[in-house]
């Protein structure tokens, strides 16, 4: 099994710029500069170092749900027949290529999997439950949780 890489170490001047970058990847070098007290320069080196160092691995944007037709968010706990190695890569295989699985993770107790899907209505969830995750081999169970209200969502990771 491969080992997860060790913790890169960032100074304060790294968290100060990432801590930047996750509230705003657009910020101009120039104005990030100003931010962290240095000039333009050395910090467009110290972003591009942090990109290398995979800490850094992409920009987004981030979209309203309402705003593009996805007004439905589901939690979805899923759980296996059987949890085999195989059973597990098939699973995630799968839940990696359907664009409405925001968010698939492998879980021990319980639940193999929690899903965050989002769809634009309860139409479009019973059509993914029916016809994509009953329809997978080796899923046992699944239960749903509709998202009422949003109450917090970040994107950022806390850096002290």
């Amino acid at each position: 099994m491969p080992q997860p890489p060790n913790p890169v170490h960032l100074d304060a001047t790294d968290r100060k710029i990432l801590t930047i970058l996750q509230r705003d990847a657009r910020i101009p070098n120039t104005d990030l500069a100003d931010e962290i007290g240095l000039t333009p320069a050395p910090t467009l080196r110290r972003v591009r170092r942090l990109e290398e160092e995979g800490i850094i691995h992409r920009y987004v944007a981030l979209l309203d749900p309402k705003l593009v037709n996805r007004d439905l968010m589901v939690m979805v706990r899923v759980t296996l027949d059987k949890q085999t190695k195989q059973g597990f890569e098939d699973f995630a295989e799968k839940m990696r290529s359907r664009p409405e699985v925001l968010e698939c993770y492998l879980c021990l107790g319980d639940t193999d999997y929690l899903l965050k899907v989002c769809v634009p209505n309860l139409d479009a969830y019973q059509s993914f439950l029916v016809d994509v995750l009953a329809a997978i081999p080796g899923v046992r169970n699944t239960d749903s949780t509709i998202v009422v209200k949003q109450e917090k969502y970040t994107t950022s990771l806390p850096l002290e």
